[in-house]
């Protein structure tokens, strides 16, 4: 009966009540955790808030993706169902708990692992990139099982200051749901919008100054879904349509990675400068793009603006100038990336420079 319904009512369905169904969730988890003392202490490192803040607003995603996206998944998106559930109970216990980093790690790799072992949900193809085209079984496998826990990893990065965790995640899903859409894949457009819902209706208590955060319960469940909703869609989906005449190509790979290249891009560049240090690539510090824009002098609603404003701006780039070899295509994301750290990186030091003199 449900797909009876015209599409376009089922897509803003899918938004609009796994939103409200999280606002409501985030509502009643900030009212629990305010009376409960379940609070994220500021350590004037990473966490710079003035006061203390819930960090349990991942609850609300989760709660408002599953009820919506149990309408649409069928048994074959029970090992993602499976992996979302490890990851959010996983995430709850750290928010409370600081769970040991290899812990978590291990509980990320099974998550990772369920879909691409019980769904056949893996990277088979770089779709002629490098000159690769199928992956050998097990390179795939693992190949696939470590770029998702790498990008968990990648996202929760992000989760670092009001808003801007929950800005790309709007915005990645909202992307794949609008290419799910387009190629006439209507579940897992719903799925990928009611997400796009959730997260909205935690970013209405999320947004500069936040009521709440995240936390690792929303983050590393977000990272996860967008990893596997890119791979969904290229496995399954991407070889079967056709974007402006172009067919079996590796234009959607490209534009998927160009969606997220600028957190990933970033997320390598600290792990280098902390093993330059000889300090671990998962300790916190203020090495990311969005704490320099703060030292620059941006708010966090002006540093969540300049990196969604560039993720869009890259995007389209890649899309316009699809046609373009795919070595040509990645060196202009790297290029525009790199520009854009430089000048953030520049932006910071005058920025510095001044307040030590004054």
């Amino acid at each position: 009966m449900i797909h009876d319904v015209p599409t376009y009512l089922l897509y803003s369905a899918a938004v609009l009540l796994s939103a409200i169904i999280s606002m409501y969730a985030v509502k009643k988890i900030i009212f629990i955790t305010r009376h409960r003392g379940l609070f994220d202490i500021p350590d004037n490192i990473r966490k710079i808030h003035g006061a203390e803040i819930p960090s349990l607003g991942g609850i609300g995603i989760f709660v408002g993706y599953m009820v919506i996206a149990a309408f649409f998944i069928d048994m074959h998106g029970y090992p993602i169902i499976a992996a979302s559930v490890v990851l959010f109970f996983t995430g709850i216990y750290d928010d409370i708990m600081n769970m040991r980093p290899s812990k978590k790690l291990l509980a990320q790799l099974l998550a990772a692992s369920l879909p691409v072992l019980f769904s056949d949900i893996r990277i088979a193809s770089l779709q002629g990139i490098a000159g690769i085209d199928e992956l050998p079984y097990w390179v795939s496998v693992g190949g696939t099982i470590f770029l998702c826990t790498f990008f968990i990893n990648v996202f929760n990065f992000m989760d670092g200051i009001d808003g801007l965790a929950c800005t790309l995640a709007i915005l990645y899903t909202g992307v794949l749901g609008a290419m799910f859409a387009a190629s006439g894949a209507t579940n897992m457009a719903c799925i990928s919008f009611s997400l796009t819902g959730a997260t909205m209706g935690l970013l209405y208590f999320n947004r500069a100054p936040a009521r709440i955060y995240m936390g690792d319960t929303g983050s590393m469940l977000l990272g996860f879904m967008i990893f596997t909703l890119s791979v969904i869609y290229l496995r399954k989906v991407g070889y079967e349509i056709k974007f402006s005449g172009l067919e079996k190509s590796n234009h959607d790979l490209l534009v998927l990675i160009s969606l997220v290249f600028i957190p990933v891009f970033d997320a390598l560049r600290v792990f280098v400068l902390r093993a330059s240090k000889g300090i671990s690539p998962l300790r916190a510090d203020r090495t990311h793009l969005h704490y320099y824009l703060l030292d620059a002098g941006f708010s966090h609603n002006g540093a969540v603006a300049v990196i969604a404003i560039a993720n869009v701006v890259l995007t389209g780039i890649v899309w316009l100038l699809h046609a373009m070899p795919a070595v040509v295509l990645l060196g202009i994301m790297i290029f525009f990336t790199g520009v854009l750290v430089l000048r953030i990186v520049a932006m910071r030091k005058v920025a510095l420079a001044h307040s030590a003199v004054n």
